[in-house]
């Protein structure tokens, strides 16, 4: 166990009983929500012009931060609850991000209006937990409120069954990605024009990136997608006519296969990356299947896929696809993905991933920085954000690691635990349990999930 040594100053006192909780969720009518920006103000976004949709009004600083001492109890395990045991200890140690709820900040960023959020009710869970770990004053704490409010909206998680711990942290964030989101009225997007799909191919990657990252930013906005989302281009080519179609999308986390074959028992994380990128032939139902005057549509069943439209051959072609990073958020969640299903029955890859605990430099997977004359309007980070913003996106792309979730035995029998960095060291929470850990023993066969945090060099 940890001693006394260890712990922190907390931070201020919450509430200390339930009504009293209950009491400090906001209280925000239509009227007093202010809204950042006038009505009826416009944007104009490559070329087109939007309104700009009213927002929450936001004036925190976004931050890099240095190694330090965090605050920590353990979690006690409410029956197979260590999927979220673990995932809570990881975002707990992303600093500046739990200082945002530990403060009391959130309750002036919950959006009521949202129709996909929970009113506050899972920011408020996540609030109050986050706020005990860092308070310590016990060597471990039930989750059992938050855990509660969490089932309350994603019943899934409910009973005794294991869970995914990638599955939990996706509906977490997403979840608080919602309760904060500042656009409190969406505003319709129209379809990309071909006149717009052309000039996607053509523009440089640096500049069509953040024109899609802005239309992205007109109806998501939040501290979940200005600390955790980024953005990778995804663009596919016929390999008949070599007509291209590129297409940006936002992601919370890298799904990153593992490099498998004969005799395979490690890897690197950069082969894994590596593989990430690699290009990919589509062929047979994954090809580029033409129709024309028929948009891409999904067809109902487990294995639905997007048919997907080349404007020159009409007709079913082989095409090969690739990935390629445009953005990269300040905490770089890594999902190494271990488990492939086949039906009923869920393989898991063993292969030991290596991974470094600092120096993992991602500057040479990111496009080059423009020289200044062709990013007149400073849309691609370099004037956009000032030096100190980790959002920035200039070179170099440098991290650190100060999280690592792990999985042992298969997906419904097995346990997860964490790692976390803390002043120097580091520190292994196995539900309830807090000890002392080697950083030796960080980089181990049962890695799944890595929180890497940006570094300012």
């Amino acid at each position: 166990m940890l001693s006394s040594q260890h712990f922190v100053q907390p931070p201020p006192p919450a509430a200390s009983t339930a009504m009293d909780r209950q009491e400090q969720r906001p209280r925000h009518s239509a009227a007093s929500l202010s809204i950042a920006q006038p009505p009826g103000g416009m944007i104009v976004i490559a070329g087109k012009t939007y309104p700009t949709p009213p927002m929450i009004p936001s004036n925190y600083t976004v931050s890099y931060w240095s190694d330090t001492q965090i605050g920590m109890s353990g979690l006690k395990n409410l029956g197979n609850t260590c999927y979220m045991n673990s995932v809570i200890q990881c975002l707990s140690a992303t600093v500046p991000f739990a200082r945002f709820f530990i403060d009391g900040r959130w309750k002036a960023a919950v959006n009521l209006h949202n129709p996909l959020g929970s009113n506050g009710a899972v920011a408020n869970a996540f609030a109050h937990l986050v706020h005990d770990l860092w308070q310590q004053e016990s060597t471990y704490l039930s989750p059992y409120p938050f855990r509660k409010s969490i089932c309350t909206y994603a019943p899934q998680f409910s009973g005794s069954d294991q869970h995914d711990a990638q599955e939990f942290l996706s509906f977490l964030l997403d979840g608080l990605h919602e309760d904060l989101n500042r656009i409190l009225r969406k505003p319709a997007l129209p379809s990309p024009t071909p006149e717009r799909e052309k000039e996607l191919e053509t523009l440089a990657q640096q500049i069509s990136s953040a024109q899609e990252w802005q239309l992205y930013r007109l109806r998501d906005d939040s501290l979940v997608v200005d600390y955790f989302q980024g953005q990778f281009r995804n663009r596919l080519q016929c390999l008949t006519c070599k007509q291209t179609s590129t297409t940006f999308n936002s992601f919370m986390y890298l799904s990153l296969p593992i490099p498998t074959g004969r005799g395979v028992t490690k890897v690197t994380l950069k082969q894994c990356l590596d593989a990430f990128v690699k290009p990919e032939t589509m062929e047979k139902s994954d090809a580029w299947l033409v129709s024309p005057n028929n948009p891409p549509s999904i067809k109902a069943g487990s294995n639905a896929r997007p048919n997907r439209k080349c404007p020159n051959c009409k007709t079913l072609r082989k095409a090969e696809k690739q990935l390629s990073l445009s953005r990269l958020p300040p905490v770089l969640l890594i999902h190494l993905k271990r488990f492939s299903f086949k039906g009923p029955f869920t393989d898991k890859l063993e292969t030991m991933v290596d991974f470094p605990l600092k120096d993992l430099d991602l500057t040479n997977y990111m496009p080059p920085l423009l020289p200044p004359n062709m990013d007149v309007q400073g849309l691609t980070g370099q004037r956009a954000y000032g030096d100190d913003d980790p959002r920035r996106q200039v070179p170099p792309f440098k991290y650190e690691l100060y999280g690592v979730v792990n999985h042992f035995g298969s997906l419904t029998s097995g346990h997860y635990t964490a790692f976390i960095a803390s002043k120097g060291g580091w520190i292994y929470c196995d539900d309830s349990r807090l000890s002392q850990a080697n950083p030796q023993d960080v980089v181990g066969r049962p890695a799944y999930i890595l929180f890497y945090r940006r570094v300012k060099t």
